[in-house]
């Protein structure tokens, strides 16, 4: 697979290690595999809840790997918080993966959605911040806020091999605006976007453009 995509030049979406069951490793082949082809495309990892199992050395050397193969790795906090550790009482473990870790491996890390409303997650949304939200509860990401936004945006794009798009460059249309004080009004309850006919409509008799 990792040969095909560097022929036709694809880029490379895994769901990982999705369990906490011990030996699984998926993200270990997958880098192996592109260590050894030199595949240079965008390649992003979702799940990898397995990583919880690992820490110290083993940790550290499976972090080399992910970094070495420029992979990204793609938290889903919903799904899997929702999936991960069931029993018969409640989950004693969580099912994000080793964010914080692998940050300071110098992985990439981004935050997204997987299954919303379906037979795997009976509940959710498709907007990032929702998603980040339930990665600073599950996951302990502390303020400031505005540390962990690439996540779901220009780490984001990057993760998908496009440009990142910032806001001293950005078009107006590239630009979502919410009514919010500061990052915590912001994930705690977002108010809908304001809609960019706001921004785009003709200015009105005694209106300033």
């Amino acid at each position: 697979m990792v040969r095909a995509a560097a022929t036709h030049g694809l880029a490379l979406d895994f769901h990982v290690d999705e369990g906490l069951a011990d030996g699984l490793d998926g993200l270990e082949t997958i880098a192996d595999a592109v260590i050894e082809t030199g595949y240079d495309g965008p390649i992003l990892c979702g799940h990898a809840c397995s990583l919880m199992n690992f820490g110290g050395d083993d940790l550290k050397r499976l972090a080399d790997k992910l970094r070495r193969a420029n992979i990204t790795i793609a938290s889903l906090p919903v799904t899997n918080l929702y999936l991960q550790g069931r029993g018969n009482g409640t989950p004693d473990r969580r099912g994000v993966t080793r964010i914080h870790e692998l940050q300071e491996f110098g992985v990439s890390v981004i935050i997204g959605t997987d299954n919303v409303r379906d037979a795997f997650s009976p509940l959710g949304q498709h907007k990032p911040l929702e998603s980040l939200k339930h990665a600073v509860l599950a996951a302990h990401l502390d303020p400031p806020f505005a540390a962990h936004l690439p996540m779901i945006t220009t780490d984001a794009e990057r993760a998908l091999g496009l440009s990142p798009t910032f806001i001293d460059g950005a078009s107006v249309a590239d630009l979502i605006v919410f009514d919010a004080a500061n990052l915590a009004d912001l994930l705690s309850e977002p108010p809908a976007p304001i809609p960019l006919s706001t921004y785009l409509a003709e200015p009105q008799e005694g209106e300033i453009a």
